[in-house]
């Protein structure tokens, strides 16, 4: 990342560790460490608005509280939190990070949570949700666009994805050319893309996308 722009230099050292992780074991360890201490240090210390802007959007595009929806790299349970307090009740996540998911599962909140590998096929059936979102995944050191394909295998057609991907990862990183991709395939559509932050009185750092199960 640039050092110079601050649109791109993390918050904290410790989101800059986060965005320094170069694989799956890696960003376990990080996880098990930081798990007990996620929220605290996201949302007191830092400001991190991205889940409950996306959250946000998400309710707007999918306003029958009875959508079933899966939380990709769902963590700590953040982003479906607020979901939750909107009133959905179908929520699923699933993580690989056994400790992430256990302060997650501590909130009551999801109907079923899995650990596994997002890069990996999701044992899950196709066209089974109504919505999936994602916040702070598609990031530095975690998870490039491959499991787009995936994510809008299991989404019925009509389904909204509403995720958040790092501006510096959007071109780099292929997320441009997958959701392009997907758009002429016919598998997606594109229903909005926003540059905007990720944390109060920060610059923008990411791209807040929804797009719709064709």
């Amino acid at each position: 990342m640039p050092a110079d722009n601050p649109a791109t230099k993390a918050p904290s050292d410790f989101v800059d560790e986060a965005y320094h992780l170069d694989n799956a074991q890696e960003m376990v360890g990080f996880y098990r460490k930081w798990a007990a201490d996620y929220d605290h240090q996201m949302l007191d210390q830092l400001g991190y608005t991205a889940p409950a802007t996306i959250a946000e959007i998400l309710g707007e595009q999918l306003t029958d509280t009875r959508a079933s929806i899966l939380d990709i790299g769902c963590g700590t349970g953040l982003t479906c939190r607020l979901l939750a307090e909107r009133g959905f009740s179908k929520l699923d996540g699933i993580d690989l990070s056994g400790e992430m998911l256990g302060v997650a599962r501590e909130r009551g909140i999801y109907r079923d949570l899995l650990q596994g590998d997002v890069n990996q096929p999701l044992a899950l059936p196709s066209a089974s949700y109504d919505g999936a979102i994602s916040s702070g995944t598609f990031t530095h050191g975690h998870v490039g666009p491959e499991p787009l394909d995936e994510i809008f295998r299991v989404l019925k057609p009509g389904a909204i994805l509403a995720c958040t991907v790092h501006q510096d990862l959007w071109q780099e990183m292929g997320f441009e050319a997958k959701f392009a991709d997907l758009e002429k395939q016919g598998i997606a559509s594109l229903i909005s893309l926003k540059l905007d932050s990720y944390y109060r009185d920060r610059p923008a750092e990411g791209w807040f996308c929804v797009y719709r199960r064709t």
